[in-house]
């Protein structure tokens, strides 16, 4: 309230409005998760969308008449104005599963204590074969393949 009676004053330019509002009313606690929120909001490009609304909203003199209300109407249209994507299908399947089949990406994921890909304490010829059952994973990407694995994972090809 004290940034307010200091010479807060609305023109009619949301963006302009904002920016000076959210400038003198930094490190307000209570405001904090706005801000947090309205961050949300640019990072989902509905900022131009939001600023017609606030516009409508103006009412000429001093204030946006409404806001908190034109601004969940105006999301929500957009939830609704939302066509249906066509979601991709994720398959999850063991590397042995996978042999003869292709997908558009794969990601390969070894676990930190369990589910290694390669482990120090087996001996050569497992690991032999987990780098061949690896590579059949591998080549069943047609574009990208992503791997997730702790720090500590064994190199994945062999040291020469």
């Amino acid at each position: 309230m004290a940034a307010y009676d200091a010479g807060l004053k609305l023109v009619g330019r949301p963006v302009s409005d904002w920016q000076d509002t959210r400038t003198r009313l930094q490190g307000s606690a209570e405001l904090e998760e706005l801000f947090k929120q309205v961050r949300m909001l640019r990072m989902l490009n509905a900022t131009d969308r939001l600023a017609l609304t606030l516009t409508q909203a103006w009412d000429g003199a001093a204030a946006y008449t409404d806001a908190a209300a034109a601004v969940r109407r105006d999301l929500a249209n957009d939830q609704l104005a939302v066509p249906e994507q066509n979601t991709a299908a994720v398959s999850l399947m063991s590397m042995h599963r996978s042999k003869g089949k292709e997908f558009d990406g794969v990601v390969i994921v070894e676990g930190a204590y369990h589910s290694r890909l390669l482990d120090p304490e087996w001996d050569a010829e497992r690991i032999r074969a987990n780098r061949r059952l690896l590579r059949v994973a591998i080549t069943r990407a047609r574009h990208m393949v992503v791997f997730v694995r702790p720090e500590d994972g064994l190199p994945l090809t062999p040291n020469r």
